[in-house]
């Protein structure tokens, strides 16, 4: 197998007492690769586990071959994260927004904020990334969400429902950019 990107061995979180993942083994190689699964089968808290944003119960996982228990502020340097949940931040444009992660991210303050105007141009929001987030369109906010996973450049791109809420022609818009996204690794 190619290198090996992310693996698991017999992962179990849980809420409460409520096994979210219980046992989960893979190993992921480098590339495009997606999660499919019903709603509450435990592909978004897969994803926040690898981030290290949940502990794991028992069992382990690594991200470029770090553990998200001790690394995990490293492994989001390196990686993009667009999450299903709307995560605007009342009063910012798109522009200060996508700047803002990115400097969250360790980017410069410049250039966090020169990777913005390029990285909402790219997502089709480059008219739109003066004006104020809360006047966004559900589309329009996807897509700012999908600019603050790239602004920094990262190795590894998790997109957590990256089509949610969007029309057929929004849907398609975005699998397009995701595809672009994926040829250009």
């Amino acid at each position: 197998m190619a290198n090996v990107l992310i693996q698991a061995e017999n992962l179990r979180v849980l809420y409460g007492r409520q096994a979210a993942l219980d046992g989960v083994s893979f190993a992921i190689p480098e590339g495009a690769i997606g999660l499919l699964g019903p709603n509450g089968s435990g592909k978004s808290t897969l994803l926040k586990t690898l981030l290290g944003f949940l502990d794991p119960a028992s069992g382990g996982c690594t991200v470029s071959g770090m553990d998200p228990r001790h690394d995990a502020v490293k492994i989001r340097e390196h990686v993009g994260y667009m999450s299903e949940s709307d995560s605007i931040i009342p009063g910012m444009s798109g522009v200060e927004f996508v700047a803002y992660m990115g400097q969250i991210s360790g980017m410069p303050r410049e250039e966090a904020l020169m990777r913005a105007h390029a990285t909402l141009r790219y997502v089709g929001l480059g008219e739109a990334r003066y004006r104020n987030m809360e006047t966004y369109s559900q589309g329009m906010r996807q897509r700012a969400k999908l600019a603050q996973a790239l602004v920094h450049d990262p190795d590894l791109l998790f997109l957590d429902e990256p089509t949610n809420g969007l029309d057929p022609k929004g849907r398609q818009e975005m699998l397009d950019l995701v595809k672009d996204i994926t040829q250009r690794l």
